[in-house]
């Protein structure tokens, strides 16, 4: 069934697309987070925490989590491509993700997309 929204209020649809942006950027924080996560984790392990022969663990788990918060076909590498495409250097900036940071995403992005 489809919404009629123009039958709701002007300042009800204000607070609708207030709520649908918060929504939005939680998801894209939510990427940026666990693409950040896993590139540390690829980087330097040991910093991270963890042994370099439990990353495919914690690359599992990551996607797994990915799949919960995101949808069943959200993992690793789609989050990547997300990064990499046009709506995603607009999440970034959006978010004001810092060049460093940004940098590391893409970097990290073009190794997993080259393989895949």
């Amino acid at each position: 069934m489809k919404y009629d929204y123009s039958l709701v209020p002007p300042s009800r649809k204000s607070l609708m697309a207030a709520r649908l942006s918060i929504i939005l950027s939680i998801r894209i924080c939510f990427r940026v987070y666990i693409l950040t996560v896993w590139g540390n984790a690829v980087l330097d392990p040991e910093r991270s925490g963890i042994a370099v022969e439990d990353l495919s663990v914690l690359h599992d788990y990551l996607n797994e989590e990915l799949a919960a918060v995101l949808g069943k076909d959200a993992t690793l590498t789609s989050c990547y491509e997300y990064i990499m495409s046009k709506p995603g250097e607009d999440s970034l900036i959006r978010l004001q993700i810092a060049a460093e940071h940004k940098a590391f995403l893409h970097h990290f992005a073009a190794l997993i997309l080259s393989q895949a």
